[in-house]
């Protein structure tokens, strides 16, 4: 697992020059030390066994459509003539290795609180880029380690639900504590992007979470504290860029430009949908062929720009079937942790939940900014069908234990095998990091009996798609 969690951290921090330096170059695709990580990681999930105590995988159709996502628009455009889309089939590889070895390295809940952990701690750590720039190099907007406001704003408020998670969640003091420190530090850091999206997606978050918690009143609090904190210490130039939201007459300032051309690249975007709705016009080559379906563009600015849109962005550059796909996989995703935030118990439900309120900001923010390449959505997406699976687990051991005769003793490995301190009475008591070796050595006891449980028809097995 340590591969693994050295991918997350790196994959996180891709754009850095450090990690993102190209190798060597192959005439489709650059090679870098995040790809050659992800290639070892797959390796070592493909030629180990699983981990002791794995749940069962249910059947899922998140491989298929991942691969069909990334390359029926590759296809195409290669098919087109069109120049080698280098950068994006980069990514849409690093993204299949990311795919493989979530699916079959997290599959426990102990790993997948680790990768959670890792995840909000990577997150905290790119934010500290935002201070140094704000802070330091006193620049207005900082663009953070993605060099670009709104896309930084967007990494990161996709983390915040699961640093919110640790913080009410974690099973020690310290990671409870490290958890409230990281969703402070990522929130302010949102604020400091002064991103319309990223704020607009992290108050519709926060309504959410209100709607849908469990524990209203804390919720609440924590919303008022967030609000105040806000009015006090945001940039002042903020509350000015929400009132420069004009679609209509000559720009007057920098964000009453932005705002006109987000419109005129929407107008584009829709053109070429309608021109190409089947193929699009090609990966990456939606910046190129812009002012051809809206000349207002160069009028407007005199250069060209991406769609700053992530829906319109992949509609146009990879068809309407390439679209489909895109938001089949966020629905699944949603799926899936619905139906682990709704029949889930205890810290697996609060997950889903954070997870799900995580793609709402996602879905939110993304129609402001080109960001369908974000690693922390992927990775959210892929972990979604493995949480289920967690879950799914957890709810056959019930009915199992519901099932054992009459006065029958149920091993107490039975009645962890799907995780949860709470639901062992011999590791209610102990400390955090004892309970959890606790659990591990009972589950790799419990892993036959829960297999062959599912097996009987209970839980379908997963047949292997990727």
């Amino acid at each position: 697992m340590i591969l693994y969690y050295l991918l997350l951290v790196m994959t996180r921090f891709h754009s850095d020059p450090r990690v993102s330096a190209s190798l060597f170059a192959t005439p489709i695709l650059l090679v870098t030390p995040v790809k050659v990580v992800g290639l070892f990681a797959v390796l070592t999930a493909l030629l180990f066994p699983p981990p002791a105590g794995a749940a069962p995988r249910l059947r899922t159709t998140q491989g298929v459509l991942f691969v069909l996502f990334a390359g029926l628009p590759v296809l195409e455009t290669l098919a087109s003539g069109l120049p080698t889309p280098s950068s994006s089939i980069s990514s849409l590889v690093s993204f299949v290795f990311l795919m493989v070895a979530t699916r079959r390295l997290v599959r426990t809940e102990e790993r997948m609180f680790k990768t959670v952990r890792v995840m909000v701690l990577a997150s905290a750590l790119a934010s500290l880029w935002i201070y140094k720039q704000y802070f330091l190099q006193h620049l207005d907007r900082p663009g953070g380690l993605e060099q670009d406001p709104n896309y930084e704003a967007l990494t990161l408020v996709i983390g915040i639900p699961l640093a919110i998670w640790m913080a009410r969640r974690e099973i020690g003091r310290a990671w409870r504590l490290i958890g409230a420190g990281c969703a402070g530090l990522v929130g302010i850091g949102v604020v400091l992007t002064e991103s319309r999206a990223g704020l607009i997606a992290l108050a519709v978050m926060g309504l959410l979470s209100l709607v849908f918690g469990r524990r209203r009143l804390p919720i609440l609090a924590l919303l008022g504290a967030a609000a105040i904190l806000v009015a006090e210490f945001a940039p002042a130039s903020l509350s000015g860029r929400f009132r420069s939201i004009r679609i209509s007459g000559a720009p007057t300032n920098g964000d009453d430009a932005s705002a006109r051309i987000h419109f005129e690249l929407f107008k584009a975007g829709i053109s070429m949908i309608a021109s190409k709705p089947i193929t699009g016009v090609g990966l990456s080559q939606f910046k190129s062929v812009a002012p051809e379906y809206n000349p207002n563009i160069l009028r407007l600015t005199g250069q060209s720009y991406i769609a700053h849109d992530t829906y319109i962005q992949i509609a146009a550059e990879g068809g309407l079937p390439a679209f489909a796909l895109f938001l089949a996989l966020m629905g699944l995703a949603m799926v899936n942790c619905s139906a682990v935030r709704r029949h889930g118990v205890g810290a697996l439900a609060d997950l889903g939940l954070a997870m799900q309120l995580g793609l709402v900001a996602y879905g939110i923010a993304a129609a402001s900014v080109t960001a369908e390449y974000v690693s922390t959505l992927w990775l959210i997406i892929f972990l979604s069908p493995n949480l289920r699976d967690l879950s799914a687990a957890g709810a056959a051991q019930e009915r199992y234990l519901g099932s054992a005769p009459s006065g029958g003793e149920t091993p107490a490995a039975l009645r962890i095998a799907a995780g949860g301190t709470q639901n062992c009475p011999s590791t209610l008591h102990m400390p955090g990091k004892q309970a959890r070796t606790a659990q591990t050595a009972d589950r790799s006891h419990s892993a036959e009996h829960l297999t062959a449980f599912c097996a009987r028809g209970s839980v379908p097995m997963e047949k292997e798609v990727y």
